[in-house]
Order: structure tokens, then C-alpha cells, then sequence
């Protein structure tokens, strides 16, 4: 894990009052960012984990429900102006440290909308955001999300359909790499029986179970080489 500390990020929040001005700074690992449709806009963040010590993450959970605005710092890029909006949800634990008496404190912040995106939820909705753009992933999450019909073997025609049709594009990410899937549940039907009738797909002949191959990179360890417990705050 040499230069681990290179690949991290860094997350600033900063509160105003009359008399007073608080700064928190933390490491993250993990983020999803989707930048401002223009250059004065603020970006939305989907997911966000981060490292700190016991008031910094205590503070940045506040901030979090309250719909604040941060200073995002990823590796090789510019500060980033952003939010993850309102009824974003947090979930807090610990970090075990090697060589630290008291373990690190660990908060993943996660938008509504991201939220939204896991299998079952807001099946009406029309954007999926995902944390990796391998074809099996998108497929198997696309359609674990609105209950389609689909096999593995789709995966790379289903992509090259999403690409074609400008329906998928790249978001900013740290230690993952994240897309915005467009598309709602009947008009990703539509495209899967027009495909079926043209013959660029195929029902499998064979009845039986499905198995899934999918990238396990962003749930591996991250560079912190620590053990995580996470539990929903309250």
C-alpha cells in the first residue's frame, strides 16, 4: 500500500455564524459525483465516504441531514463545489487503524436519488446511477432495479444499445467508476422485444437458475487496509 495517502480525497465543510467560523477536513475513499450542468453550478454528490475522528464525522453527519454544501478535493482535479442534497442518508461506524489506539470514525453519506436506484425502489424513475460501468453490472443492476427480463449474455448488446442511443454517460468518481443510466421501465421493455424480434438477442433454450459474474472492485478493502462496521446512524 505504498503512496496509499495519494489516492485519497479530501472533503471540507465549512459553517459560518455570527461569531464563529468551524472548519472540518477529512479523507475519503469512496465518491460519486455528478458535475454541475455549468460551470457556476453546484455539483450533486450521490455517495461520499469518509475517514475522521469522532467530532469531524459527527459534525459532517449533521451537515449532511441539513442538506449542506462542500469542498471536494479528488486526486488530479480542481475543488468541486457540491451537495448531496436533501434526505440524503448516513450510515456511521469504525476503522480499525494498525499502530492507532482508537479506531478512525467512518461515515458513507448517500443521496436520495442514489437511494432510490436499489432493487424494487421508485420503479417510476428514469435515472439509475451505478458505481461501475462493467456491462454485466449495468445490466444485472438495471434490471434488478425494474424487474426486467434479461440474461447475462445481454450485457454487451445492452451496452452497445445504451451507448447508441446516448442513454449512458460517465460521472466523476474516486475508487470507482460510476455511470447515469437513462431510462425508465417501459421504454428499456420496448428495446429488449425489439431486440428479441431482430434477433440481436436470444432467449436461452435451456430452463434454470442465472448466475452472475459481477466486479467485486468497489466493494474490495479500500486503501485504508482496515476493518469497517457500519451501522445506519441515527
Amino acid at each position: 500500500m505504498q503512496n496509499a495517502h495519494e489516492r485519497f480525497g479530501t472533503l471540507e465543510f465549512t459553517k459560518r455564524m455570527k461569531d464563529t467560523t468551524t472548519r472540518v477536513r477529512v479523507h475519503i475513499d469512496r465518491a460519486v459525483l455528478e458535475p454541475a450542468k455549468d460551470e457556476h453550478g453546484q455539483a450533486a454528490v450521490h455517495l461520499v465516504s469518509m475517514i475522521g475522528g469522532d467530532a469531524e464525522i459527527g459534525a459532517l453527519w449533521a451537515a449532511v441531514t441539513e442538506g449542506a454544501s462542500f469542498q471536494i478535493q479528488l486526486p488530479g482535479r480542481a475543488r468541486i463545489a457540491a451537495s448531496l442534497g436533501l434526505e440524503a442518508q448516513c450510515f456511521r461506524g469504525s476503522v480499525t487503524v494498525p499502530g492507532r489506539k482508537r479506531p478512525a470514525r467512518h461515515l458513507v453519506a448517500v443521496s436520495a436519488e442514489l437511494a432510490k436506484t436499489k432493487p424494487g425502489a421508485d420503479r417510476e424513475g428514469a435515472r439509475t446511477i451505478l458505481c461501475d460501468d462493467d456491462p454485466v453490472f449495468v445490466l444485472y443492476r438495471v434490471a434488478s432495479r425494474y424487474g426486467l427480463p434479461v440474461v447475462p449474455e445481454w450485457a454487451t448488446w445492452f451496452m452497445r444499445e445504451l451507448n447508441q442511443r446516448k442513454a449512458i454517460r460517465p460521472l466523476v468518481g474516486l475508487g470507482c467508476s460510476p455511470v447515469l443510466v437513462s431510462g425508465n421501465k417501459p421504454a428499456l421493455l420496448k428495446c429488449i422485444g425489439k431486440a428479441l424480434r431482430e434477433g440481436l438477442i436470444h432467449i436461452p433454450k435451456e430452463n434454470g437458475s442465472i448466475t452472475w459474474k459481477l466486479p467485486s472492485n468497489f466493494l474490495e478493502r479500500s486503501t485504508l487496509e482496515a476493518t469497517v462496521a457500519v451501522r445506519p446512524a441515527t
